[in-house]
């Protein structure tokens, strides 16, 4: 398996400096990536693959310096204050090239199942379950019709909005090793109430993954859940005054 997860590691490397030589120059690509122009054309062609440590070198390389920024110009402010990065989510190449990264960061350990909550939340679920080769398990606000039995969590978003998560216990086994991924980490609750849902379904958190966090959130988070596991978001946001909590 170690195996299996260092060549697909090593092939994203590339497939996401292919995707970068559509925007970029090869010397533009050098520059950022610290790698010689000449190296990097025999990547992009196909000739020879990365190393494996080269490879995590890339990926982190443009995670930071290249794949922050252009998640970063897509966040937008709504009037009420509030973030919208819907633009983000509705990018279908952006969220490949974000699974990769996702797949680099936690190909350490096992991922049987990727929980997310509806609706937003899917899409970069679906991706970055697509990479690891597991399956997506959903919340939703509602029961499904065509599922029977339900793990049920309550989450308090204010004093005022309380909602319920109702996920089918089919969707998640016991002792299953679980990747709770959403959209953006705000005030956290989300993510507690997906942690909670998987823990009444006796599986383990592995790691949490969001593509945007506001400031804070996630250390807040992290001592109130007393999670060990790894919680990351690649892009954190400032915390705005907002005139609503959602």
């Amino acid at each position: 398996m170690a195996r299996l997860s260092e060549i697909k590691i090593r092939v994203a490397a590339v497939e996401l400096l292919s995707t970068l030589k559509k925007t970029y120059s090869y010397n533009e690509l050098s520059s950022t990536l610290e790698l010689s122009a000449p190296i990097l054309s025999r990547y992009v062609r196909g000739h020879v693959l990365p190393s494996a440590t080269r490879s995590e070198r890339f990926i982190a390389a443009f995670r930071e310096k290249l794949l922050k920024k252009m998640i970063t110009d897509l966040v937008k402010v709504t009037p009420d204050g509030s973030y919208d990065i819907s633009a983000v989510i509705s990018n279908v190449g952006l969220l490949k090239q974000i699974a990769k990264v996702v797949y680099s960061q936690f190909s350490l350990v096992p991922v049987e199942r990727v929980l997310t909550m509806e609706v937003d939340g899917i899409p970069i679920a679906v991706e970055i379950a697509g990479e690891f080769n597991a399956s997506v398990a959903i919340a939703r606000h509602e029961k499904e019709i065509a599922a029977d039995d339900f793990y049920e969590q309550k989450a308090v978003y204010s004093p005022s909005t309380i909602k319920y998560l109702y996920l089918p216990k089919s969707s998640i086994s016991k002792g299953q090793t679980v990747l709770i991924v959403d959209d953006m980490i705000r005030s956290g609750t989300t993510i507690e109430a997906l942690t909670r849902l998987a823990e009444k379904a006796r599986a383990k958190v592995v790691g949490v993954f969001a593509i945007a966090s506001v400031q804070n959130s996630i250390e807040k988070l992290r001592q109130r859940l007393g999670l060990t596991c790894p919680i990351d978001s690649l892009v954190q946001l400032e915390q705005k005054a907002r005139k609503y909590v959602y």
